[in-house]
């Protein structure tokens, strides 16, 4: 087979893949008494989840979670996958040193490896991953992986939170399951690190994957200037089983702290009363 009709066989294949996607969607079961969990927190937003073998989906909100908005730290790990897929990173522990700069979140006040800024959404470390990747090399990946608009009209260390990039809770999901699945032939090792960078809980009968994500919208959306949004997206284990889930909200005056614990609580209440887990949650 030439290079030619490689690409085009691989393009036809990723389009097919997506096409089958967004046509299943339409047939998902939506739960509007699913409401009372955001109404608790005085929020607007949408919940979904996606199971895997069942290719099947469940919502709460249905129109809203297939609009985009900004990924803010969820875009973390799309660049943890393509930082370590280009060498940009060798592995997950790889140390980059802190320049000093104070911020205003003491968790970023100091040198930290990959598994820890990941976890403490590091703005600085992640820019110096993007800078790594380069502006090329970032648009070439957010193209193959179909990542939202897959728009990078800004520097490319700072297109994710101040920038035009746009992703909805159907197009995460999108993400997830192609990386989980490893649909585009990453290095193993490089899909095996973010999933562990990614996990939150490991408890008896599932485990519990994710990442938050928070953005102050004034100035980015035309929208009231005081209105803050939150992300809550992974996937839970059972077994053989595997749930994808994306959470987004939105709302007047609150913290990035409250904002963020908010959408993880959401999510968690959501899953337990639809049996995906059980007992008690982490808070994350």
């Amino acid at each position: 087979m030439s290079s030619q009709q490689f690409r085009f066989t691989y393009f036809f294949v990723c389009t097919v893949f997506t096409i089958n996607f967004i046509s299943c969607r339409s047939t998902g079961n939506h739960h509007p008494e699913l409401e009372k969990y955001f109404d608790a927190y005085n929020v607007q937003g949408c919940f979904e989840v996606f199971h895997l073998q069942k290719s099947e989906f469940i919502d709460y909100n249905y129109d809203r979670c297939s609009q985009r908005f900004i990924p803010a730290s969820t875009f973390d790990i799309f660049n943890s996958l393509v930082g370590l897929q280009t060498k940009s990173i060798p592995d997950k522990n790889n140390i980059i040193q802190w320049d000093s700069t104070v911020w205003d979140s003491p968790l970023w006040n100091h040198t930290q490896n990959l598994n820890e800024a990941f976890r403490n959404s590091t703005l600085w470390y992640f820019q110096e991953v993007a800078r790594r990747i380069t502006a090329s090399k970032m648009q070439q990946y957010l193209n193959l992986l179909h990542y939202g608009n897959k728009a990078m009209d800004s520097p490319v260390d700072s297109f994710w939170f101040t920038g035009g990039l746009r992703i909805s809770c159907d197009e995460q999901i999108e993400f997830l399951r192609d990386f989980y699945r490893n649909t585009y032939h990453f290095s193993p090792e490089a899909v095996d690190s973010v999933k562990k960078i990614l996990l939150l809980e490991d408890r008896p009968g599932y485990k519990l994957s994710g990442k938050s994500g928070w953005a102050e919208m004034k100035g980015i959306e035309k929208v009231d200037s005081n209105l803050n949004f939150a992300w809550f997206v992974g996937f839970v284990e059972k077994g053989e089983e595997v749930y994808f889930f994306a959470t987004n909200i939105e709302a007047q005056e609150q913290s990035q702290n409250n904002l963020e614990a908010a959408a993880n609580e959401i999510t968690l209440q959501c899953l337990k009363e639809l049996r995906i887990i059980s007992g008690d949650y982490p808070s994350n």
